[in-house]
């Protein structure tokens, strides 16, 4: 058992933590100037460039509100599929179509999207042969848009199909049809019986999902870079194109906007679990003082 530790913990400083390391302080030197081709010695100009400039804040805004978004539209998506599946018992065929749609590329997703949503897509050109005096102008910008509506539906598309596989298998393994059912013998409708009884016990086992599907969602590029707006940028697209893509001036930007970007998510990745074990805990004792 003890060499079973060791070998673990050698392959994750060898796999994880050393390249993290890495590249977080090859980023750090090089956004002060310590490193890479432009390095100037010890300076925060870039840093104080970035911060004062128009980039970073709402790019970094952006990028929150539209995978917070996404991820929400995700897991209600996921479980009234989930819930309709169970009530109908066509589990078998929707985990089908939801496997089929998981096995999309994101890239072929994006694409589609602004294929059918654009102003000359499909869409439009539908409704001008379907509605008389309808204008392809009078389509609603959906791809490109200064509200990420592309970038959320090209999330949703990809997500979906994710979240209600894992969500099907979590209903199969916890049982908890059986709770629906005993609901529904104590005289509960059969919708208000999963929604009230199902749904609950899905989301407790769904909150690490749902962390999982923000830190997708937050880091997406390919999507964003096809169906978003040049400015403000998604934090992905922002750095994937300062990053030496049309001028070695910006890379050290560049590398401060990757910095921020890792602080985020590290932040957030150290801050929400532990948010969630504490309301676990809280509701546990709040329960057993209620038992009391």
């Amino acid at each position: 058992m003890r060499a079973e530790r060791i070998v673990a913990v050698v392959l994750l400083v060898l796999l994880v933590l050393l390249p993290a390391a890495w590249m977080v302080g090859y980023a750090g030197f090089y956004s002060v100037g310590l490193l890479g081709l432009l390095r100037t010695g010890l300076t925060a100009r870039w840093w104080w460039q970035a911060c004062l400039g128009s980039l970073l804040w709402p790019s970094l805004l952006l990028s929150l509100t539209t995978a917070v978004l996404t991820t929400v539209l995700c897991l209600v998506t996921g479980m009234l599929l989930c819930v309709a599946a169970d009530h109908w018992r066509v589990e078998r065929g929707v985990g089908l179509l939801l496997t089929l749609g998981a096995a999309l590329p994101v890239s072929a997703v994006a694409f589609v999207v602004l294929q059918m949503c654009s102003r000359g897509g499909l869409l439009a050109r539908g409704l001008v042969a379907l509605w008389p005096g309808f204008q392809q102008s009078d389509f609603p910008v959906l791809v490109n848009d200064g509200w990420s509506v592309g970038i959320v539906l090209a999330g949703c598309v990809t997500g979906v199909p994710l979240t209600g596989l894992f969500l099907l298998s979590v209903w199969r393994a916890a049982g908890i049809g059986r709770y629906v059912e005993l609901a529904e013998r104590l005289g509960a409708g059969a919708w208000r019986a999963r929604i009230d009884v199902g749904v609950p016990m899905l989301w407790r086992r769904a909150r690490l999902l749902a962390f999982l599907l923000f830190v997708w969602n937050f880091s997406a590029w390919e999507a964003p870079l096809l169906l978003g707006r040049q400015s403000p940028r998604l934090m992905s697209v922002l750095i994937q194109q300062s990053s030496g893509q049309y001028s070695l001036q910006d890379r050290p930007l560049s590398f401060v906007f990757a910095t921020v970007y890792f602080a985020v998510l590290a932040g957030l990745l150290l801050w929400l679990p532990r948010a969630a074990t504490g309301a676990t805990s809280e509701r546990k004792s709040a329960d057993a003082g209620g038992a009391a």
